[in-house]
Formats: structure tokens, C-alpha cells, sequence
């Protein structure tokens, strides 16, 4: 039975309940918009990422771990392996190069530690569109409500949220998908809750924080599986004084957060999609330069200084002085990508090539380019201001609080269709990704998804 405090429900049954018995009838409409976007979205980004060094190294490692039915995504991928394989290359190619989506209050990534394990759970067995959509909606919405739990302390002690809180929300959809019962469901979230990773160090350059999805989808199937088994795990996980997942995280908790209005209001409906391949927090300063430049045209030879006022959490996330390192330590970094914006006219994968890192032009705008703290912002406000000085003294100025992406500017189908063509078009054929499209603007009525996973490991 459960160790329900004082007799009554603990938040994991309460969660629990609610990801074993939420219907697809059950989900606003805005949100199974948002969730089919974000499935577009993450399988471009998840072959895009198959092209990646780090992916390529995922990939020959996963193919090592024993056979299955699960397909690796991509021509260079394979099928025939084991389910948990699948899910850490394909969740680590998802998030392998700074253009999955992402929910901006949590600073979490859900598409990539949910939608590889929908996906390849979906090879085992039959799983109709729209129980895919509900197995995503339950495992976004319980990253964002443990994300919100946890709070921005967690980050600022250096943990990385798509790292921990993203293991509830991969159990959560394995679960669903696998038919656990509401208990089961309470022991696959108190075994994920044992197993969060990521630390904030790797944005500096390391390969590893791309291999934070993957091994985080892992996790949350392992748990899940295993609760199937009746392995039992932690079963008042966010209840515990000593050892329980938030308070070990973080130093201020908002344990409200769990199951405030759980199954009335979707968090989760408000996810953000990046059409910069960098870190969120650049986002708004780019975004505000490029309208900058859509308003009269700069030559990037005659800037004399970038100034940039924005948050203390931006400051500290990305507002570092550029070294030349690695990609990863370039998407990173916000004097990088303004310089590069401004040379080139975008920040997307192409700006990431490596013979740009250590460029010395690049080098000598970046070097131009000053970040300062807001002190008039909030700690985690995204609010930027930018000032361009000119060689003549001429100054632009512009600002953003919510770049194109973000929830409160949000991208219509079009864009997430062309974001998808322009990276997904690069590992397989215009047919294969126009059949794409087709099958996932159609999920709903898909009584089996089967066609939309075999596109996925095509050889053209």
C-alpha cells in the first residue's frame, strides 16, 4: 500500500492519478496544438542531431547495447536495437544542438526526454495518435510541474532541469505507454526521482550536456519498466523532510506547485520553440538586434560597441567572456552569437561551423560586445536591451522580452514546418519530409503510428 501521510494522499499518488487517468479528451485543444508543433519539432532536431559528432558517438555506442525493435533515427542510424538504446541516441540527438523546445519557466526541454520514448515504446506494440499525444501531455506536464517545484534555485545551485526534473516526465509517458496502474505509477516516479542528472558546468564546452536527454529518458523508462515488475521506489519522493527529491535539489521549494488545480490547468501548454540554435537566454538580445537590423541595416565592420542590459540569470547563463572552446561553448555564449548575428544575419546551425569559433573577426566583434545586470530586473527576468554604437557615434537601440518562439510570441505552424524542413532535409529526402508532415499533422487520427517510426530510420 502507499505511505500516505496521515492517512491521507501523498502529491505522488495525486500525480500519479493523474498520469494513469488523464484521456486525450481531457487535453485543451491549445495544447494538443502545442504537442504536435513540438513533435515536428523534435524529430527534426533529432535528425539534424544524427549529423553531430556527439550524436555519431551516441549512435555507435547504443548500437553496442544489444539487439531489439527499436530504430535509431536517421540513414546512418540502424534499426534492431533494444528499446532503452533507442531513447539515448535518439533523446541525445534531440538535444544536440540548442534548437529542441523548450519551456521557458522551467528552463527544461521536454521534447527530448519524452518524445524518444513514446516513439520507440510505440515500435513494441500498437499506439493510436492520439494515445501518443496523451503520453507526451502527461509526461510535459509533470517535468513542468516538478520544474516549477524545484524552482530556479535548483539551476542557479548548477543543476541542469531537463537533467532532473525531466526523469519524472520520462517515466510518465514510458508508464503511460506501458499501462501501469496508478500505484505503479507512484514507484516508477520514486525510482525516476533516485536518478537525476546534469550539472551546469558542461555549458563551458563539454560534450556532455548533450547526453543529458539521453541518459534522462533512459532513466525514466528504466523506473517505469521496472515499476511494471513491481521494483518498488520512494513513495512520498516530494513529501520527504530528509532525501526527498526537492529538498535535495533545491533550497527553496514550492511544493504547491505538484498539484496546484493537477488536470484542470496545463502548465505545460506554454512551451517556447527556438528559431536561434543557441541557449534560451540569448534568445530576447538576439531577437532585439535582429529587429534592430530589419530597421535599418548595420555593417558590422563600423559597430564600435554591443551593449546588452538583461537579467542577473541571463548575465550568469550566458554573459561569460568568449573563449574559443567548443560548438557547445559557443551556442552558450551570447557574445558568440551577437557577433555572429551581426556578421551573418542569423544565429542557426550553419552560424556553429567550426572554422568560425576562433575566427579573428569574430573574435574582435565578440570582444566589442558588453553584457551588464539589470538591476532594475527581476533575477530571472529575459528582458533585454541592446545598444549598438556606431563608428560615427550613431547609437540603435532596441529590446525584447519574448522572442519569436516564445509562448507570448508564438510560431505558427508554418514556421515550425519550415524550421523542420530546413534541418530535417539535410539527413533524408523532400519526400520522406513531406510525408513527415503529413503523418504528424494527422496524428490525431492515426490509429497506429507505425508509418510515422518507420520514416524515422529510412535509408533516403
Amino acid at each position: 500500500m502507499h505511505a500516505a501521510k496521515s492517512g491521507g494522499e501523498t502529491i505522488q499518488m495525486k500525480l500519479a492519478d493523474f498520469i494513469a487517468n488523464t484521456s486525450f479528451n481531457d487535453l485543451p485543444e491549445t495544447f494538443v496544438l502545442r504537442l504536435r508543433q513540438s513533435l515536428l519539432d523534435s524529430i527534426g532536431c533529432g535528425l539534424y542531431g544524427s549529423l553531430t559528432q556527439w550524436g555519431e558517438i551516441v549512435n555507435r555506442f547504443a548500437r553496442t547495447q544489444g539487439s531489439g525493435q527499436c530504430s535509431i533515427w536517421g540513414p546512418t542510424g540502424g534499426s534492431g536495437v533494444a528499446p532503452g538504446s533507442a531513447m539515448i541516441a535518439n533523446a541525445t540527438m534531440i538535444h544536440s544542438f540548442e534548437i529542441d523546445d523548450i519551456h521557458f519557466g522551467t528552463r527544461s526541454h521536454p521534447g527530448g526526454v519524452t518524445i524518444p520514448v513514446a516513439l520507440a515504446l510505440a515500435q513494441l506494440q500498437p499506439v493510436s495518435g492520439r494515445d501518443l499525444l496523451t503520453s507526451l501531455a502527461v509526461g510535459y506536464e509533470t517535468l513542468v510541474r516538478v520544474g516549477n517545484c524545484q524552482g530556479v534555485s535548483s539551476f542557479n545551485r548548477g543543476w541542469h532541469p531537463t537533467g532532473t526534473a525531466g526523469v519524472f516526465a520520462a517515466a510518465a509517458t514510458a508508464g503511460r505507454l506501458l499501462g501501469l496502474s496508478p500505484e505503479q505509477h507512484v514507484h516508477a516516479l520514486g525510482i525516476a526521482g533516485t536518478m537525476p542528472c546534469g550539472l551546469m558546468a558542461a555549458q563551458y564546452g563539454a560534450m556532455v550536456k548533450r547526453f543529458y536527454a539521453g541518459h534522462t529518458a533512459w532513466v525514466g523508462y528504466t523506473a517505469a519498466a521496472l515499476a511494471k515488475e513491481c521494483f518498488t521506489g520512494i513513495e512520498d519522493i516530494f513529501d520527504a523532510e530528509y532525501g526527498g527529491y526537492p529538498k535535495a535539489l533545491s533550497d527553496e521549494v514550492f511544493v504547491d506547485a505538484l498539484t496546484s488545480e493537477l488536470g484542470h490547468r496545463y502548465d505545460a501548454g506554454s512551451i517556447g520553440y527556438k528559431l536561434f540554435s543557441c541557449v534560451g537566454t540569448n534568445h530576447t538580445a538576439l531577437q532585439a538586434l535582429t529587429d534592430l537590423i530589419k530597421d535599418a541595416a548595420i555593417d558590422w565592420r563600423a559597430v564600435r560597441e554591443v551593449r546588452v542590459r538583461t537579467s542577473e540569470y541571463q548575465v550568469l547563463h550566458s554573459g561569460w567572456d568568449y573563449t574559443p572552446s567548443t560548438v557547445m561553448a559557443a551556442q552558450m555564449n551570447l557574445q558568440y552569437c551577437t557577433a555572429m548575428l551581426l556578421m551573418q544575419g542569423n544565429v542557426f546551425v550553419d552560424q556553429f561551423r567550426e572554422e568560425y569559433l576562433a575566427d579573428p573577426e569574430v573574435l574582435a566583434l565578440a570582444g566589442r560586445v558588453r553584457i551588464e545586470i539589470d538591476p532594475n530586473q527581476k533575477h530571472s527576468d529575459r528582458l533585454a536591451v541592446v545598444a549598438v554604437e556606431l563608428a560615427d557615434g550613431t547609437v540603435r537601440e532596441g529590446k525584447c522580452s519574448a522572442a519569436r518562439g516564445h509562448p507570448n510570441n508564438p510560431p505558427g505552424w508554418p514556421e515550425i514546418e519550415n524550421k523542420f524542413n530546413i534541418l530535417a532535409s539535410k539527413i533524408v529526402s523532400d519526400q520522406t519530409c513531406r510525408r513527415i508532415v503529413e503523418l504528424v499533422k494527422g496524428i490525431d487520427d492515426l490509429n497506429d503510428i507505425s508509418p510515422l517510426t518507420a520514416l524515422l530510420a529510412a535509408r533516403s
